[in-house]
């Protein structure tokens, strides 16, 4: 990490603010809260109760305010908003996930699906907009003329060339735009499992992470996403196999530009737990595995897996104070806030389905609480 004077504003007003998260000790109070309404009341003493109704029933739509705001307050000081926001656009890949699921929910399997249904605010591009991308995509290359009883015609559909670019679209826009092609292309040469949308689509936002470090010559990025991609394959190695899935099915859910080689993740991939995990030694995730695999042996559960990872990745994005000014900084706190977004939402369904404190508690993890 380096020094980038560009970005000494923007750091020095989170660090202003980094102490208004929500600290362990809140956390822990809100996890031993009686009722879902007293953790709303607890909830309320920090800055996600700030001008907002908070109701139990709706903490999705406050948390992802919250977490809109922060990200909106920050692009404001930032001299390179695509930069320091670039993993906001994870919502926005999400986004089009959703759409086109429920579309071709709908479509091929006469599911309703309520509009607006598990969409986030959150991201960079507004989600009318890509549920306008998600209608474009199925009509001009899954037209429904092309429907046809015959099981013959199942995966026949062939997915068209790309539509022309419309100039006044980003380059975010243009990725989604072109993975929500793949992903249908995908879908239908799968026999239309909607797995397949998820998987094309989390691959494209890896990528487009990837494009964004490359075009800034940003290279902590790059180590950020090859962390993030070791991690999410890590995890994605270890549910495909507590369920049985074979390697084949493995190579198509792997994320790119991670640093652990793909052959070789899969040849392990197929070996007894010993061995898997024994692959691992000469990787920095050697003490993660062994950990993630014992609790799992031991309880069939993959929740320290999860915990392992989540704090594994915080600790490698906070840059030490006053050993670094930058971008870094910046993606360091907005992290930081997700995995807070992301532990409310695990507290609120806890307490909303009367799950007992202490197994909520085992859920959480990280460097900020």
């Amino acid at each position: 990490m380096g020094f980038d004077d560009r970005f000494a504003y923007v750091s020095g007003r989170i660090w202003a603010i980094e102490n208004r998260m929500i600290d362990r000790a809140r956390f822990n109070r809100m996890i031993d809260a009686g009722s879902p309404e007293e953790l709303v009341r607890i909830l309320s003493e920090t800055e996600y109760g700030q001008g907002r109704e908070i109701i139990p029933e709706r903490y999705e739509e406050i948390i992802d305010e919250e977490l809109k705001r922060i990200h909106q307050f920050i692009a404001e000081f930032s001299p390179d908003p695509e930069l320091t926001g670039v993993f906001r656009a994870e919502h926005d890949f999400h986004n089009m996930k959703v759409h086109l699921k429920s579309r071709l929910a709908q479509r091929d399997r006469g599911m309703t699906v309520r509009e607006g249904l598990g969409l986030s605010s959150v991201g960079l591009v507004d989600p009318d907009q890509l549920g306008e991308y998600a209608d474009i995509i199925l009509f001009e290359h899954y037209p429904l003329e092309e429907e046809d009883d015959s099981d013959e015609k199942d995966d026949a559909v062939a997915v068209g060339e790309p539509a022309e670019v419309d100039e006044g679209r980003t380059a975010l826009e243009d990725a989604i735009a072109d993975a929500g092609r793949e992903a249908l292309e995908a879908y239908l040469r799968h026999g239309r499992d909607p797995q397949y949308v998820d998987f094309v689509m989390d691959r494209a936002s890896y990528d487009y992470f990837y494009n964004v470090a490359i075009s800034r010559k940003a290279r902590e990025l790059e180590k950020i996403v090859a962390t993030m991609a070791d991690l999410a394959n890590i995890k994605i190695c270890m549910r495909l196999r507590a369920i049985g899935k074979d390697a084949g099915f493995a190579r198509d859910v792997l994320l790119p530009h991670g640093t652990l080689d793909a052959g070789a993740l899969l040849e392990a991939y197929e070996k007894p737990d010993a061995e898997f995990v024994a692959y691992f030694k000469a990787t920095p995730y050697a003490a993660l595995v062994e950990k993630g695999m014992n609790a799992w042996l031991a309880s069939g559960s993959l929740v320290a897996l999860e915990n392992l990872a989540t704090a594994e990745l915080e600790m490698r994005m906070v840059p030490e104070r006053g050993a670094a000014i930058g971008y870094e900084t910046v993606l360091a706190y907005l992290t930081a806030r997700e995995v807070e977004a992301d532990k409310l939402r695990r507290i609120f369904v806890g307490k909303m389905n009367r799950i007992p404190p202490d197994v909520i508690r085992e859920r959480l993890s990280g460097a900020y609480a």
